[in-house]
């Protein structure tokens, strides 16, 4: 099992090493096994802008010995490039091969002119971005029609394995009602047509127009789930399951359920932070198998969106039931606490909070220095050998209290 998605295109065979588990074979903690997928954007090293040489910058990997840069992939436009890890065990092992990535890509883009950056939307975004050539991606091009040019987004998606399907959606269910705190953590898009949305995902928002987006009711079995699923491909003429794309979903091709919240994250340590933390979610979730209240549906949808609009210093529902409404940060050290996490997990977190989301870090650097030190500092993530900018990142404020 690997965590690529069927429908993205493979230039080569798949990288080999880095072999998946044995079927059936459980993390020690008990918790389920990972598989991240990265979406890097290609873009010109001065302005920000999407440079469109994805299918060039592959050439130029293919003679690369790196068994990651040899799964690297193209994604839906000739701008963007995916990495997705092997099946990890445990979020440590995927970093290393996330920063390989990271690495070889930067290195065949300076042949190219061009660097790869990791954020949720491009600083500039272009009028007219291009499809990576594929028939598929010429198919939704033109079924999406005037969205196609505000569909410039690059994400993160953490994929959970559980080998029950039933078990899948069960999963599913329960992890819903933190998808609010999930997207707040991994807020990385503060940007578009070269200003300041006032957003820390605006990723977040352009998605919202996408077709069978956002966080689907729960589903009473797997069988409520492809009745559903399919209900949705039939009400738009369609019969690619891959177009459901709910923020949590079960993928179509692997014994996953596959979570989709999240902007590509600025540094590598942001990535296994939050999927780190996700892991940990829903390992207390599937252990207690009591029953979970979601806010309702239009509560939770509400909620993303004030994710999406303050990040770290959202105010949002608490997941556990606690407090009506509480402080990200807050809910982020209840949810350590009640899932017993280890050193290591809290000291992880607590370093994420710390920073600031990857939104406060990107616009810190902008209002700083401009497009170079905001260059800088997205060019900085993809290699860790050059310093950011200088001056200091500034934490995401306080969100406004409700009056």
């Amino acid at each position: 099992m690997r965590t690529t998605i069927g429908t993205r295109i493979r230039r080569r065979p798949a990288a080999r090493g880095n072999p998946a588990p044995s079927p059936g074979r459980r993390p020690a903690d008990g918790g389920p096994r990972l598989g991240i997928e990265e979406e890097m954007l290609l873009v010109d090293p001065v302005s920000l802008a999407p440079a469109n040489v994805g299918a060039a910058l592959l050439g130029e990997l293919s003679h690369s010995p790196s068994a990651v840069a040899q799964a690297i992939m193209h994604e839906f436009l000739e701008c963007q490039l995916e990495y997705a890890t092997p099946v990890c065990d445990r979020v440590e092992a995927a970093g290393p091969l996330l920063r390989e990535a990271r690495r070889v890509v930067d290195e065949a883009g300076a042949a190219l002119g061009v660097v790869p950056v990791s954020t949720g939307t491009p600083f500039r975004a272009v009028r007219e971005p291009v499809l990576a050539d594929d028939p598929r991606y010429r198919r939704i091009g033109d079924e999406i029609a005037g969205l196609l040019a505000e569909h410039q987004v690059c994400g993160m998606h953490l994929h959970l394995g559980y080998d029950d399907p039933e078990q899948r959606v069960e999963a599913l269910n329960r992890l819903c009602a933190w998808v609010p705190v999930f997207t707040a953590l991994a807020a990385n898009s503060p940007f578009w047509n070269g200003r300041d949305t006032g957003f820390a995902s605006w990723r977040t928002v352009l998605l919202r127009r996408w077709l069978a987006i956002g966080v689907p009711e729960r589903f009473a079995g797997l069988a409520d789930y492809e009745r559903r699923r399919g209900a949705v491909l039939a009400a738009a003429g369609a019969d690619d399951p891959a177009l459901v794309t709910w923020t949590l979903r079960l993928s179509h091709h692997l014994p996953t359920v596959e979570l989709r919240f999240g902007d590509a994250q600025l540094e590598v340590d942001d990535t296994l932070a939050i999927c780190g933390f996700v892991r940990l979610v829903a390992t207390r979730l599937m252990r207690d198998r009591r029953p979970t209240l979601a806010p309702a549906g239009e509560v939770l949808d509400t909620a993303v969106w004030t994710a999406a609009r303050h990040g770290h210093a959202a105010r949002l529902p608490d997941p556990l039931g606690g407090a009506a409404i509480a402080p990200v940060a807050q809910l982020v050290d209840s949810a350590l606490d009640w899932a017993e996490a280890g050193p290591t997990e809290r000291a992880r977190m607590h370093a994420l909070l710390a920073r600031g989301s990857g939104a406060s870090r990107q616009r810190a650097a902008w209002r700083a220095g401009g497009v170079p030190a905001l260059a800088q500092r997205l060019r900085a993530a993809a290699r860790p050998g050059i310093a950011p900018h200088p001056n200091p990142v500034k934490p995401d404020a306080p969100a406004p209290a409700a009056g």
